[in-house]
């Protein structure tokens, strides 16, 4: 099947494109514009939208795409001003022409956030929750609701393919680079980031195998950035989760 295609929106987001045997589905439309003229382009038409959550910038473009196609819309609770179907409470959807999808609750960008994982595919689209080397603000969770968010998405396989919605992976890397300036995954990667960002292409999707070499917020079991959070907050290493809640916001103040 057809790797998911990235629409650029905005100034740094991403509007994924599913293309299915039966239409394509599109991830977080916060713009109707860019999917509209994508698909007259390609002359294809829309089948459905999942939403992950209900920022803005991801839910924009909705009522334009259904007014034009007349699609479901799935989405969380939160999301019920946009949705025109709730997710099943067994967190499976079966979409035409793509197959299935595990519903994954991952809480803590926003308290009723959603990550949808193809597992035939081994494709995971996290909205928010998940960056290339970060994660999101912590708007309405606590680092608590991040810590479990996380070890919901860790637990699937390496060869997940992990599509995030915004375009942050350079700057996330800097400041993995602060964190752990000797892991010379980071160093490799800022260095194939700038090439492929210097080149026009996106520098997703990732894959979990790669985030857990690259991302500080998978990395809480490492002894340099353990002793980095613990020399920055000037405490002593006290636990993974306190760790995680001093490195989100020694990243909110970068």
């Amino acid at each position: 099947m057809q790797t998911p295609i990235a629409i650029p929106c905005f100034k740094d987001n991403y509007i994924w494109m599913l293309v299915g045997t039966q239409g394509c589905w599109v991830v977080d439309p916060g713009d109707a514009e860019p999917v509209l003229t994508w698909l007259a382009q390609q002359k294809r038409t829309l089948a459905g939208i999942l939403l992950t959550h209900h920022h803005a910038d991801h839910v924009g473009g909705v009522r334009t795409l259904v007014r034009h196609f007349d699609c479901p819309v799935w989405g969380p609770d939160e999301c019920a001003d946009w949705r025109t179907h709730a997710l099943p409470t067994q967190g499976v959807l079966t979409l035409a022409g793509l197959g299935t999808a595990h519903v994954l609750s991952v809480p803590a960008h926003t308290l009723g956030h959603v990550a949808y994982h193809f597992p035939q595919q081994a494709w995971l689209f996290c909205g928010d929750a998940l960056f290339s080397a970060g994660c999101g603000r912590l708007f309405e969770g606590t680092a608590d609701d991040l810590q479990r968010a996380l070890a919901e998405i860790n637990q699937l396989p390496a060869n997940t393919q992990v599509f995030p919605a915004h375009e942050y992976t350079l700057s996330n890397l800097r400041f993995a680079q602060q964190v752990e300036p000797d892991n010379l995954h980071v160093t490799k990667a800022i260095r194939e980031v700038q090439e492929w960002r210097t080149a026009g292409q996106p520098s997703l999707p990732t894959t979990l195998m790669r985030e857990r070499l690259i991302n500080p917020f998978l990395r809480l079991q490492s002894p340099e950035l353990r002793a980095s959070v613990s020399a920055r907050a000037e405490l002593p290493f006290q636990s993974e989760l306190e760790t995680l809640r001093l490195l989100r916001l020694w990243k909110d103040q970068s």
